[in-house]
């Protein structure tokens, strides 16, 4: 860890540093996203690991400002090639608008310990600035108006096969700016295994109709050719061969590196063709729900394919781009899939997501009239893998238990839920002509004489009233006449025995079986004789 002068020179010096300066980001950080960049802190190229170089301001540092840090790697080439070396890295740099000098940057340089001496190429130099190649402004919350650019992980390749036997030093450094007041830092992950080859694809298996080369990521341009340089055979950062080549077949490639960030050079790769079947079997279309995504990591995705294959996720058809969390993705298009076996048999299949709701369409019911209901099972056509719920609020919380009778006009839901998860409501509304107000009436006056007019006393009930009881009383509240049918009626007699002229009082209990209430009614009547 060091510090940068108000010149542009870096001092660095062994020791620990302070906490987040140089961190060590391991499997525990899987998931955990860069503020700025929103890419994943975690390397996503497998290894599980990555280094976090340098901080943003403030924290907590006595030398909160004008920090620079740098990590090495030194380690020895093989005595025989060629050989190259891998590094993957992710880059935020604050843009102040300073002299070039003074902005913060990422720097990464090779130095030959053996010989003593720098290697010019290659060489990359980041300086904070919006015309830097793959860097993008951050759009993250927070940083609205502040200059914050990130170039997400990106790969470089170093081509050592000058430099076989040799021990050789990789310097990564970032700096803040040379005012103090803006920051720099990067993630870097090296790829050191002597059998890692930047040009890969470069194996088939048997069932595969085509082999595809795939360049390393991160250079401006790419030429393809023979392995003697005499034909050029492709142009791009892939080159499919069909069918494949034969074993062993060699092919060169030459990469052309951004201005000023690395030199022309040429790589090399040897076909190899392996005995074992393969096959990358991919759904054409994977559905997924709005709110939650479609996972492309589940089996059913890649049923049919090689046992025991490796799978990675991509949003580009060359597998440069990492899909980040292909277990929820929201975002509707075509994705890959890559499949790789222990062999190195490789493919890159597409995959295209599907992002919907399901689907129902309501019939609006007729309107109808009491005592006729109403089936909500019927107003629209069921459709196979959903299922359905009826419910009296928009939020689906209250379920309806007769949705198959609804008797009451309304707004009513249906709400249709997929096997994945997702759902949707929509309204129904029902209408229902009610029945007329019920009514209670009772004669003021009865004489019950038999002589055919008015000799009994009942209730005349309209509506849609359900009987309970009637009593009658006379004045001393004593029980004259009781019934729970609406077909009963009073004769003036109690006991078999003529009751007495005089007022008597009725008592009626009832339900209102349209609107669920009960019913209490009361009255007098003068019985005459």
């Amino acid at each position: 860890m060091g510090t940068i002068d108000p010149t542009g020179n870096i001092s660095v010096s062994l020791g620990t540093p302070y906490s987040g300066r140089i961190q060590l980001i391991g499997p525990e950080s899987i998931g955990v996203m860069d503020p700025y960049g929103l890419f994943p802190v975690n390397c996503p190229n497998g290894s599980k690991y990555s280094v976090k170089l340098g901080d943003v301001l403030n924290t907590g540092d006595p030398s909160t400002t004008k920090k620079a840090d740098r990590v090495t790697y030194t380690f020895t080439a093989p005595s025989v090639g060629p050989y190259s070396i891998i590094f993957n890295y992710a880059v935020v740099l604050e843009n102040p608008n300073h002299l070039d000098y003074q902005q913060p940057k990422f720097t990464a340089f090779v130095y030959d310990v053996t010989d003593g001496k720098y290697i010019d190429c290659p060489s990359f130099d980041f300086v904070a600035g919006s015309a830097l190649p793959g860097f993008k402004l951050s759009t993250a919350p927070g940083t609205k108006g502040n200059q914050i650019y990130y170039k997400d992980w990106s790969t470089a390749t170093i081509d050592l096969r000058g430099y076989l036997g040799k021990t050789i030093r990789l310097e990564f450094t970032t700096n803040d700016c040379t005012l103090g007041g803006h920051f720099g830092y990067a993630y870097i992950d090296v790829q050191d295994d002597s059998s890692s080859a930047p040009i890969t694809g470069n194996a088939y298996c048997q069932g595969q109709n085509s082999l595809t080369l795939y360049a390393p990521v991160g250079f401006s341009d790419y030429f393809w050719y023979t392995a003697d340089l005499s034909k050029q055979i492709g142009h791009g950062p892939s080159l499919t061969i069909s069918p494949p080549p034969p074993d062993k077949t060699g092919y060169a490639l030459q990469i052309y590196p951004y201005p000023e960030l690395g030199c022309v050079d040429t790589l090399y790769t040897i076909v190899n063709r392996i005995d074992e079947g393969f096959k990358l079997a991919v759904k054409d279309t994977v559905v997924g729900c709005p709110d939650l995504g479609a996972d492309l990591t589940a089996a059913a995705v890649t049923a049919g394919s090689s046992d025991g294959m490796t799978l990675s996720y991509y949003t580009d058809s060359l597998g440069t781009v990492y899909l980040y969390q292909p277990n929820a993705v929201k975002t509707a298009g075509t994705y890959y899939i890559r499949g790789i076996n222990k062999e190195g048999c490789m493919a890159l299949v597409p995959v295209y997501v599907k992002l919907s709701l399901p689907a129902i369409d309501i019939i609006e019911p007729r309107a109808v009239d009491y005592p006729v209901t109403v089936d909500l099972s019927k107003v629209f056509v069921p459709q196979t893998g959903l299922t359905y719920g009826y419910y009296t609020d928009v939020n689906g919380t209250v379920p309806l238990t007769n949705y198959t009778a609804i008797k009451y006009g309304g707004t009513y839901y249906i709400k249709a839920a997929s096997s994945l998860g997702c759902s949707i409501i929509k309204p129904v509304i029902v209408t229902i002509h009610p029945p007329p107000p019920y009514t209670v009436a009772a004669p003021n006056t009865f004489t019950p004489n038999n002589d055919g007019v008015n000799d009994h006393f009942n209730l005349a009930i309209t509506g849609k009233v359900v009987f309970i009881d009637l009593k009658i009383f006379n004045r001393n509240g004593q029980v004259v006449f009781d019934t729970k049918s609406e077909g009963d009626f009073w004769d003036g007699n109690y006991n078999n025995k003529n009751l007495p002229s005089g007022t008597y009082y009725w008592v009626f209990d009832g339900e209102d079986n349209y609107n669920n209430v009960k019913i209490k009614k009361s009255g007098s009547i003068t019985l005459l004789r």
